[in-house]
């Protein structure tokens, strides 16, 4: 009696030695795990450099659009969102010092208006 339960005992913890022993490898059996490595330019490498006149960009309920994009944004969304359109809409990569200006209703937001000066990024 007491062999039949040795060896499921035995069976038992040979299997779970055997599956915590387990290592990752191809059909090949070697390792196939791949390193990428970006190899591109760090943050300081780039200067921002204006690229023409102050520009204005505003959101605004009145149109469908607009009421769809501010509904239910808070002012810090709202800013971000206007200043993202402007810089998509000029084919800027940033704005240069943004100022913002908007129209409140309690907590919501009836018009965004942001103004500030197109940048593009150059390689210094």
């Amino acid at each position: 009696m007491k062999h039949p339960a040795l060896r499921l005992l035995a069976a038992t913890s040979i299997l779970l030695l055997s599956a915590s022993c387990a290592t990752r490898t191809g059909a090949g059996g070697y390792d196939t795990s791949l390193g990428v490595y970006a190899t591109g330019r760090s943050a300081n490498s780039y200067d921002l450099v204006p690229t023409g006149d102050r520009i204005t960009y505003t959101i605004d309920i009145s149109t469908p659009e607009g009421r769809q994009k501010l509904h239910r944004l808070s002012l810090d969304d709202a800013k971000r969102l206007a200043e993202t359109e402007a810089s998509r809409k000029y084919n800027c990569d940033r704005l240069i010092d943004p100022r913002f200006d908007y129209l409140k209703k309690g907590s919501r937001i009836l018009r965004i208006t942001v103004d500030g000066r197109p940048g593009v990024y150059r390689v210094k």
